[in-house]
C-alpha cells in the first residue's frame, strides 16, 4: 500500500485541524460550564447554547480523524467524512467573522480546510481516495 507523498501530507493536515479544534472545544465547553452557575435565566442560556457550540465543533474534529482513519484504510466514505468536516468548517469561520471574529483568525482556521477541499476534488485526490 504505497501512498504518494501528497496523500500523506493531506493526512498530516487533517490531523493538525482535527487536533487545533479540541482545544477551541473544550474552551467553549468550559466557557458555557462557567456561566450555568451565574444568573437565573440569561447567562445559563448562554452556558448552554456555548457548551453545544464546543460539542459541535469536537464532533466537526473528530470527523477529521474519522477521515484520515478512514483515508489510511482505503475507505470509500473518507472522502464524505472529510467533506462534511471542511463544510462544516468554513461555516462555522463564516459564523465567526460574523459575530466579529479577526478576519486573520479567521484565515488562520480555513486555510487547511480550503487545501483539503482542493484536494478532495482535484484527480490526484480522487485516485489516491478510491475505495479499497
Amino acid at each position: 500500500m504505497h501512498k504518494p507523498l501528497s496523500f500523506k501530507l493531506i493526512l498530516l493536515l487533517a490531523i493538525v485541524q482535527g487536533i487545533a479544534a479540541l482545544p477551541l472545544a473544550f474552551n467553549w465547553v468550559q466557557i458555557g460550564a462557567d456561566l450555568f452557575g451565574q444568573g437565573l435565566l440569561l447567562l445559563p442560556l448562554v452556558g448552554a447554547v456555548a457548551v453545544m457550540r464546543g460539542l459541535f465543533i469536537s464532533v466537526v474534529a473528530l470527523l477529521y480523524l474519522l477521515f484520515v482513519v478512514g483515508a489510511f484504510l482505503g475507505k470509500s466514505w473518507a472522502r464524505w467524512a472529510c467533506l462534511t468536516a471542511v463544510i462544516v468548517t468554513l461555516l462555522l469561520v463564516l459564523s465567526a467573522l460574523a459575530q466579529g471574529a479577526s478576519v486573520l483568525q479567521a484565515i488562520a482556521w480555513s486555510v487547511i480546510p480550503v487545501i483539503l477541499i482542493f484536494y478532495l476534488f482535484s484527480q490526484m485526490g480522487r485516485d489516491a481516495l478510491k475505495g479499497a
